[in-house]
């Protein structure tokens, strides 16, 4: 005939049938995760001044809301986001870089950084990658003149560049009253001289320069152009 149980052995039964009957705990919901295409696009090689475009397209991948909170770009480089910034899981969107290619020809690496909550990798970095083709240019591209004084015929030489020998740079121009601009050496035409007028007004001045030239791609080259013109010793 079998003993009955203590007490306590009959409470420690019981606990352990309510143990064994209780319901499993659901299991714990993945994060948000942001899983691009890809994160990297080659534009191959585009003449000078032609926009580049490219969307990165991307998924949540992960089980919970993903929200994309920000995105930060380069310079001479926008993005806007496609579609909505939350994305439910299982969802999608892109990401559009567009890449102004008129300032610098040559090899080219512009980026787009997106931010999330995804807490494996908040930043994400996409990359345009590509070569421009040369079709005019100027070196330096910004042109910083400093302090310097009115009157001055010849304060600083841009180098102009083109992309064949028949394009030419036939002339510059600037609606700054502080300026004087020139092209020299007519025959080549391959240099912009940039002075001040002797009736220029003391005082921080910034400036574009648009130097003309014969290309039917790029028939403007815009050269922007800062400084401090100085009053002469004694004068206000």
């Amino acid at each position: 005939m079998a003993r009955p149980l203590s007490a306590a052995a009959a409470a420690l039964a019981a606990l352990a049938l309510l143990i064994g009957c209780a319901p499993e705990p659901p299991p714990a919901v993945p994060p948000p995760r942001l899983a691009f295409a890809a994160t990297a696009h080659d534009f191959g090689r585009v003449p000078q001044g032609a926009p580049v475009e490219h969307d990165f397209a991307f998924v949540n991948d992960g089980g919970a809301p993903l929200s994309v909170s920000q995105l930060r770009t380069a310079c001479d480089c926008t993005a806007e986001l496609i579609g909505a910034p939350d994305v439910p899981p299982g969802g999608g969107g892109a990401v559009r870089a567009r890449c102004d290619t008129g300032a610098a020809p040559g090899p080219q690496r512009r980026t787009v950084t997106v931010y999330s909550n995804d807490p494996a990798q908040r930043a994400v970095l996409l990359t345009l990658t590509g070569t421009v083709a040369l079709e005019a240019a100027a070196e330096p591209a910004r042109v910083w003149l400093g302090a310097v004084p009115a009157g001055a015929a010849r304060l600083r030489e841009v180098a102009l560049r083109a992309g064949n020998d028949g394009l030419r740079f036939v002339g510059a121009s600037s609606g700054a009253p502080q300026l004087a601009v020139r092209v020299a050496d007519a025959a080549a035409g391959r240099v912009l001289v940039i002075g001040t007028t002797p009736d220029a007004s003391p005082g921080p001045f910034t400036a574009v320069v648009r130097v003309h030239t014969t290309s039917p791609a790029r028939p403007a080259l815009d050269v922007p152009v800062a400084g401090i013109v100085v009053a002469p010793s004694g004068k206000e």
